[in-house]
């Protein structure tokens, strides 16, 4: 083996390990993915991620999806409209959230912010999610309506 193939060879071997063992700025991570979504007025469908679908059902559906580390654009569709939401705030997601932890989920609220949990077991609601619905209630939304004023 000559010289030239040689250090090909040793620059090659160590750059393709470090995209398989999630090394690097660009990881991706194969993981259970859920989503909460606190909105009373619909129900979500086609829940992404960077463009890749997650479970959801109130933490009630999982299924295995890529969750890359970095910027996200999350998006998903809203059951009355068919209308598409896009998240409001900047969700980045790094790799310490995602080592050695088996579910992601992300949580949607009223106001198209959003957030993620990561867990070891399969995921809850978050707190500030349970005071969204328990104000949703209080003001008498009804599931399924639409909100005609916006919730601050």
């Amino acid at each position: 083996m000559n010289f030239k193939k040689l250090a090909v060879l040793l620059i090659a071997v160590p750059v393709s390990l470090a995209g398989c063992l999630g090394i690097g700025p660009n990881a991706t991570y194969y993981m259970g993915t859920t989503s909460f979504h606190y909105p009373l007025s619909y129900s979500s469908y086609m829940v992404k991620l960077n463009g890749a679908e997650i479970g959801g059902g109130f933490g009630k559906s999982t299924n295995v999806a890529p969750i890359k580390v970095g910027v996200q654009a999350v998006t998903w569709k809203d059951t009355n409209t068919g209308e598409l939401h896009t998240a409001k705030n900047q969700l980045v997601i790094n790799k310490e959230q995602l080592k050695g932890k088996k579910y992601l989920a992300l949580h949607m609220y009223p106001d198209d912010t959003v957030e993620v949990t990561t867990s070891d077991d399969l995921p809850d609601p978050t707190e500030k999610g349970l005071v969204w619905l328990e104000k949703q209630r209080s003001q008498e939304v009804k599931e399924g309506k639409i909100i005609t004023k916006q919730l601050q």
